[in-house]
């Protein structure tokens, strides 16, 4: 959910050079213990216009957290410089995904703000209520379970191919997480879909369902090959979590260890399909 560098109908702080004289900053600390992740943020600004809208309850700060692994997306509304929320453990593995901004909680008309770019002159802005009047840069953080795999981000990655031309998917089995390689050109689409939930589903389905199929060939019966690697010994162990030890049909294994993606493949893009 990158929100700068976007194309907006009114000038925003923090957006390419929209407001180059003021900034919007938000840090955030991440903590966790076996029951929840903590997020403790802090934003800074040196608009007096927001500043302004802010402390008349005008507009508030959004902290946005999305984990593409999961499909878990929340949004915090508040008002204080500095705010420390908590989210469930269990909703939250492998790359997290938090972004901060400002919106408008009420309606505007003749909107402006001070030190926007000189190529808005003195234009206004009719602003409504819920419109983004600043961003910070996003970060991400990786965020581990404390079951050995609830979630596939604990034994799986999915990065771009250090190769420069294009090329099929790879897989590298030899690390501690399994290393899923695409292109350049497949990569940068990777990213642009993982981040709509309606498609999260295709991309397990279509990614790591073929690839967490393979691996279980590899660890199957005594093959003893991987099992100093991270990725084999918590496969294992959800093997055994889920009474799967003894299952033969390995795609049927791979599908009870990823939650039945097909079927979550098939309903999200049913509902998809009646919001389009």
């Amino acid at each position: 959910m990158k929100l700068s560098e976007r194309s907006y109908p009114h000038p925003v702080l923090g957006n390419l050079d929209d407001v180059p004289g003021a900034a919007f900053q938000a840090t955030c600390e991440i903590e966790s213990d076996r029951q929840f992740f903590f997020i403790n943020i802090t934003v800074a600004w040196s608009s007096a216009t927001l500043q302004k809208m802010n402390q008349k309850g005008a507009a508030c700060y959004v902290l946005h957290v999305e984990c593409s692994n999961t499909l878990h997306r929340e949004a915090f509304d508040f008002s204080e410089t500095n705010k420390k929320f908590d989210i469930r453990a269990n909703h939250l593995n492998g790359p997290v995904e938090i972004n901060c901004f400002v919106r408008a909680t009420k309606e505007m008309g003749e909107y402006q703000i001070d030190g926007a770019h000189e190529d808005y002159e003195d234009l206004t802005f009719d602003v409504k209520s819920g419109d983004i009047l600043a961003v910070s840069k996003g970060q991400v953080f990786e965020a581990e379970s404390s079951d050995t795999l609830r979630r596939i981000g604990s034994i799986m990655v999915i990065e771009e191919s250090p190769k420069p031309e294009d090329h099929a998917m790879e897989v590298e089995f030899s690390s501690e997480k399994i290393r899923i390689r695409l292109c350049k050109h497949d990569f940068n689409l990777y990213k642009e879909l993982k981040i709509i939930p309606a498609l999260a589903s295709h991309l397990t389905t279509t990614l790591v369902l073929p690839v967490l199929t393979e691996a279980l060939h590899l660890i199957e019966g005594e093959d003893l090959e991987f099992e100093d690697r991270k990725w084999c010994r918590n496969l294992r162990q959800r093997l055994s979590d889920l009474n799967l030890t003894e299952e033969k049909d390995l795609l049927t294994a791979a599908q009870r260890v990823l939650d039945m993606p097909i079927r979550r493949a098939l309903a999200s893009a049913a509902e998809y399909a009646q919001v389009r």
